[in-house]
């Protein structure tokens, strides 16, 4: 079975609130996170993939075994983070964190802008 990546929005069984489904093709399955969207007060949208337990938000490692069962596993010590907000320049940013082991391993900052045809 081969997997494409792409986004969803799933109710994780955990979770009573919808969350962002992101998966990513792998050798024989594929890497899934499911994200916790939250806004703040200033309008802040953040995404987080720090959950509690099994069946919560988090990253999911889905491995096709020989037999065509499935094996599934939490990586608990894997967390990534999203911060999308607008800068006092009305520009577009995120700042994206991943966590392994509690040590951040990538912190990427993007920017989107509108460019003059």
């Amino acid at each position: 079975m081969i997997y494409t990546g792409y986004y969803m929005v799933a109710r994780p069984p955990l979770r009573d609130q919808p969350a962002v489904k992101v998966v990513f093709p792998m050798p024989r399955g594929n890497a899934t996170v499911i994200l916790r969207p939250r806004l703040d007060a200033n309008g802040v949208f953040e995404l987080s993939s720090a959950g509690d337990a099994f069946g919560d938000v988090g990253f999911y490692r889905v491995h096709a075994l020989p037999n065509g069962s499935l094996r599934v596993w939490r990586i608990r010590t894997l967390k990534e983070h999203f911060r999308v907000y607008v800068d006092p320049a009305n520009i577009l940013r995120s700042d994206h964190e991943v966590r392994f082991l509690g040590l951040r391993v990538l912190h990427l900052h993007y920017r989107i802008e509108t460019i003059a045809a």
